[in-house]
């Protein structure tokens, strides 16, 4: 599918995790006439996701001057599977999450962590939301429990020690960013530091990321659904995502 001209009608689904570096390579104007964000969160929960994205894409099919919706996603644990629109097209990267389209491919992904399968990587986006092992984690979380469960401080330091155990494998943070954002890299030095963990700086590749707003949507790159049509896992080795 060739990219659309700069007026072309293209409406835009994304996770909240890419708004730096969506800023940083979408280009003035951009090239959708809207953009819908959604909470990272959702990325916990492939069923409310699947589910949210459902809705914002009847909503934005509700205007008739949209010609086609990208969904600036990975699989996200499935959390796609099954996304339909019923009158314009749905295009989506073949990427396996954030992590893949912030290193240009699922194959730079694979090979970083087989140089090391203890890397835990940070964006700007994953530390924006809080959400990454570090000195603030913990207050996070004590933020988020303390309403759930008010009498039982128990219960709370016991999610934050499981908490602690889930990076217990990791020993490297990796900070990965498109838009020169010092202050996100600097925080991921500091939480490198509180964990005990060695940083490096990959060099983020927004070539992928680029190419899904503004096109070509190369058939080994991404993936085009008709109307009608229902994101699916492939069954070809080649493809993660294919239409039925």
């Amino acid at each position: 599918m060739k990219a659309p001209p700069p007026t072309s009608p293209t409406a835009v689904l994304a996770c909240d995790v890419f708004q730096d570096e969506v800023r940083a390579l979408a280009g003035s104007p951009p090239p959708w006439r809207s953009i819908t964000w959604l909470e990272m969160g959702l990325h916990d929960h492939p069923e409310k996701l699947r589910q949210q994205i459902q809705l914002e894409i009847a909503r934005i099919e509700t205007d008739p001057s949209v010609e086609r919706i990208i969904l600036i996603y990975g699989m996200c644990g499935g959390g796609l599977i099954g996304v339909e629109a019923q009158n314009c097209p749905l295009i989506l990267p073949q990427a396996h999450d954030c992590i893949s389209i912030l290193l240009g491919s699922n194959d730079r992904h694979q090979a970083v962590l087989r140089d090391n399968p203890a890397t835990y990587f940070y964006s700007p986006g994953w530390i924006r939301g809080q959400r990454v092992p570090g000195p603030d984690r913990e207050a996070h979380l004590r933020e988020f429990y303390g309403p759930r469960y008010p009498d039982d401080p128990e219960m709370i330091a016991d999610l934050i020690e499981a908490d602690r155990e889930i990076f217990a494998q990791h020993n490297t943070a990796a900070f990965l960013d498109v838009s020169d954002d010092s202050e996100a890299r600097d925080y991921c030095q500091q939480c490198a530091l509180h964990q005990g963990w060695t940083f490096q700086h990959l060099p983020a590749d927004g070539a992928w990321l680029k190419a899904l707003m503004h096109g070509p949507w190369a058939a080994n790159q991404f993936l085009v659904v008709p109307p009608g049509r229902k994101i699916r896992l492939s069954v070809d080795e080649k493809t993660l995502l294919s239409v039925e």
